[in-house]
């Protein structure tokens, strides 16, 4: 069996210590998710040792939340760089943003430019990602990382919705019926 555990957040909130290897603490995981997402309420989650955070946007769909140095740690020019990326309900990227880097700042500062982020916005594997002359190893590591990290978590996205999908049907079915169902975790 399956488990996700969450820990629901209202700015700020206590952690929950999350079974991941990881170079940043779950405390400054749950710090960085504050700072890129701006939701009032955004739970906290682990599944089978991958965290991400959670929150519901506008439209009262899903956002996922994760930072790639929890799936992937290619290194650029002279290091790694971290990436908060936020994905939908079906796995497609949202945003990126550039959370910390140990390469050279420099080149950083140019892989930060807005319209290199932008291209990620709905990304899938196939699209052509125009690279930056004069940071290219750091473009292609910024790129490695997000790809390794949304390929990684989009099993977790399909699982979550089956999920939810099934749970919803168990509801419908309770409301529906006049007769007693017993519902039993599964």
């Amino acid at each position: 069996m399956k488990e996700i555990i969450c820990a629901v957040g209202i700015l700020l909130a206590a952690f929950t210590v999350f079974a991941i290897d990881s170079d940043i603490s779950d405390k400054d995981f749950i710090s960085l998710a504050h700072s890129s997402i701006k939701a009032d309420s955004i739970t906290f989650c682990t599944f089978e040792d991958i965290r991400f955070a959670q929150y519901n946007n506008e439209e009262g769909n899903s956002v996922f939340f994760i930072i790639s140095s929890d799936f992937s740690k290619p290194v650029g020019y002279e290091g790694f760089t971290n990436v908060g990326i936020s994905l939908d309900n079906a796995g497609k990227v949202l945003s990126v943003k550039i959370l910390s880097s140990e390469d050279t700042p420099s080149f950083v500062k140019r892989v930060k430019r807005k319209w290199f982020l932008n291209q990620f916005i709905g990304y899938s594997e196939n699209k052509n990602i125009t690279m930056i002359t004069g940071a290219t190893k750091t473009c292609k590591a910024v790129k490695i990382s997000i790809e390794e990290s949304v390929e990684k978590f989009v099993p977790v996205i399909e699982f979550i919705n089956q999920e939810n999908d099934f749970n919803k049907k168990k509801i419908s079915l309770t409301k529906k019926s006049k007769s007693t169902i017993k519902i039993i975790a599964i």
